[in-house]
């Protein structure tokens, strides 16, 4: 399929995929609630630097900790904002006071806790962004599965139906109604910026008690642009990412999407 749609041979398909993610470009995983993995603290984390190093050298370090799920360098008060995925909140604690706080470069760290994780974009082409994956309740069963298609999304239902005591069409059954619900995505998780999107960011809102931080981020769901939405616990109520091609285009959903949504009471962008 991929050969069809880039005009190439299956074997040069297989050959690019291969060494994409052999190279680190890409990876092929189950998208979901985290919690359902076991990852019950999640978090963001903001990070002011002292100009011991610059923003993107202390990213690099901070992209080897386990629990770093997203790093990015931004423009703004913060020179670095890294999303910490943790299994309960003292470790997300221990990590974001103790062990950032503690690196080289790190001036001061500020967590926002994720109350919810909202919103995810689940599919990105270059040009548009549709499909999403939002918290379902899920059992045992289908939990054990995307256990497995977090690590390796191509591996073969045949491969691990024995080690889960499930038939082979079982497993089928359970991943189609897993993706039907919007509970996972199996898909190619690529740097935004390397798809076209160069004009990413963070975008922090804060609520009236009007309307509430619920419906603010469901109504941020709507925004096209918008990829990635959490309610979150701190200074700030709702936490978005908006990925656009231009820096026109950015300003324009934060204007004119973001801006005029009903209970949003202030913004800040982090490019």
């Amino acid at each position: 399929e991929l050969g069809r749609r880039a005009d190439i041979t299956e074997k040069a398909a297989r050959r690019r995929v291969s060494r994409l993610l052999s190279e680190g470009y890409i990876s092929i995983a189950a998208v979901t609630d985290p919690a359902v993995l076991g990852y019950g603290a999640l978090g963001l984390a903001l990070l002011t630097v002292d100009g011991a190093r610059t923003p993107v050298e202390l990213a690099a370090e901070l992209a080897l900790l386990p629990e770093a799920d997203y790093v990015t360098a931004t423009s703004g008060p913060y020179g670095v904002v890294l999303e910490l995925v943790c299994t309960d909140a003292r470790e997300l604690h221990d990590v974001a006071f103790g062990r950032i706080a503690a690196l080289p470069g790190v001036g001061s760290v500020e967590l926002l806790p994720y109350l919810r994780l909202h919103y995810q974009q689940a599919r990105l082409s270059g040009a548009l962004a549709d499909g999403a994956v939002r918290p379902r309740p899920l059992d045992d069963i289908d939990r054990a599965i995307l256990t497995r298609l977090a690590v390796d999304g191509r591996a073969a239902f045949r491969d691990f139906a024995s080690a889960l005591g499930l038939s082979e069409s079982t497993i089928r059954s359970r991943y189609s109604r897993i993706v039907d619900t919007g509970a996972a995505r199996v898909m190619c998780i690529a740097n935004p910026l390397r798809l076209g999107y160069r004009h990413s960011s963070w975008v922090a809102i804060r609520t009236d008690g009007r309307a509430g931080a619920q419906r603010v981020a469901e109504a941020l769901t709507r925004v096209e642009a918008v990829s990635y939405v959490a309610l979150t616990a701190g200074r700030w109520d709702v936490l978005a990412e908006v990925l656009t091609t231009c820096g026109e285009d950015l300003l324009n959903v934060l204007d004119e999407s973001i801006r005029g949504l009903d209970g949003v009471t202030a913004m800040q962008a982090w490019p």
